[in-house]
């Protein structure tokens, strides 16, 4: 009897986490989050425009304390870095991101925005989603450390 009720507790937990819409779960999103992500692809109203991309090694650290550090090459070849703070809202579904500057991602979009809609967040994977206008834009990061 013991065991059941135990087992049923722990089923229901787990079928009763919410998950992101591409994969998972929120209870562990402030966790999952820290680290360094490298952006692999960049996708515009649901298709591969990563070519487009105008940064290249795009690098984004989320701390434990809530800072935040971007680091990324322009089409010109310089460096540029820039700190701020972030922070997880709306019962784990939005990222809120505090830069001290925007950078241009591609020939027809910069990224100024601080809210983010998260796609997905795992512990090696973090889709992040803006929109402008009529539309969406994503990016897929993976961890690296």
């Amino acid at each position: 009897m013991r065991i059941s009720l135990v087992v049923v507790v722990l089923v229901s937990l787990f079928w009763g986490c919410k998950k992101y819409p591409d994969g998972g779960y929120r209870i562990g999103a402030k966790n999952n989050i820290r680290g360094t992500w490298k952006l692999q692809e960049y996708y515009l109203n649901g298709f591969d425009y990563s070519d487009t991309l105008l940064v290249t090694n795009l690098r984004e650290t989320f701390n434990e304390g809530g800072t935040f550090s971007r680091n990324y090459i322009d089409d010109a070849g310089i460096y540029h870095s820039c700190g701020g703070g972030y922070d997880i809202a709306a019962e784990r579904t939005f990222l809120k991101i505090f830069p001290d500057s925007t950078y241009q991602i591609t020939p027809t979009a910069t990224v100024m925005y601080t809210s983010y809609f998260i796609n997905q967040l795992t512990k090696k994977e973090l889709w992040y989603s803006f929109q402008t206008g009529s539309n969406v834009h994503q990016l897929r990061f993976t961890k690296i450390k």
